[in-house]
Parts: C-alpha cells; structure tokens; sequence
C-alpha cells in the first residue's frame, strides 16, 4: 500500500542525489582551473624572480648589453604573470543552481496510488488504484489506517505548501 509514497520518495532521493553530485563535479572543476591557473602563475613569478635576480646581478657586475637582454626576458614573464592572474581574478566562481523541487511535496504524487515515477515518467498502475478503493472499502481496520495515515500525510504536506505559497 505504501508502495507509490516509496517510490515517491526514491525518485525525489535519486533526484537529489543527482543535483547534488552535479554540482559537485562543477565545483571541483572550477577549483581545479583556479588551481592550474596558480600554479602556472607561481611558475611565472619564480621565473620573474630569477630572471630579475641575474638580471641584477649581470648589471652591477658588467653594466653591458647582456642586462638589456635579460631584462627583456623579465619583463616578458611579469607580463604573462599579471595576465594570468588577470584571468585567474576575473573568472567568477559558479554559483550554485537551485535544486529541484521535491515531488512528494506534491499532493499529486502522493494521491497517485500505483503510479511509480522513475526520473522524469510516470505509468499509472490501474489495478494498483482499484486494489487501494477496495481497501478502502472492504479491507481490515489495519489497512483502512494506512490508508488514511498516508492521506493525513498528503494533508500536511499541502497545508504546509499552502501556507508556504501564500
């Protein structure tokens, strides 16, 4: 008898589930670029300070051509490292997109005896909602509570989704 509110219940599960392992994978992406993108700017500011260090060291020992060569060589990877930190700063962080709304917070879903929902279909089980109206008509006192737990269930549910809308 409870069989659709379980169904119900893994389908909203596995739709979690697969918002929140997408959002997951985007956010490991994105540190992941911001990652690479650090390290080649470390890469780049310890070649900036290397090649500005001999450059130095070239012009106060010589004072001759070679310091304009090795200052070109620096001037060029602080140029690639401003420009990479340039792109690291201005690459927002993806923000995280909504999650999806619960099917079991819809009525629907729950009135919809015999309907199993798998992703985004459902078939409708006749025989399982005759089964249910017999029941509820001629069935055990057992069985008649369940039935009507589970319609005191869907009850709250769309009193509190009223109450949420207005």
């Amino acid at each position: 008898m409870f069989a659709p509110l379980l169904y119900a219940v893994h389908a909203d599960i596995d739709r979690q589930l697969g918002w929140a392992r997408a959002e997951a994978r985007r956010q490991i992406r994105y540190a992941l670029l911001i990652g690479a993108i650090a390290g080649m700017v470390a890469l780049a500011a310890i070649g900036v300070l290397t090649v500005g260090l001999i450059a130095l060291y070239a012009w106060l020992a010589a004072q001759v051509g070679s310091l304009t060569a090795l200052g070109i060589i620096s001037a060029g990877l602080l140029l690639l490292m401003l420009a990479l930190l340039l792109v690291a700063f201005s690459l927002r962080r993806p923000g995280i997109k909504t999650r999806p709304a619960l099917q079991v917070v819809r009525p629907a879903a729950l009135f919809r005896t015999g309907t199993r929902l798998s992703g985004n279909e459902a078939s409708v089980d006749t025989e399982g909602s005759l089964h249910l109206a017999h029941t509820l008509r001629e069935g055990a006192r057992s069985e008649l509570l369940g039935a009507l737990a589970l319609i005191a269930i869907a009850g709250v549910i769309a009193g509190r989704r009223l109450q949420r809308d207005e």
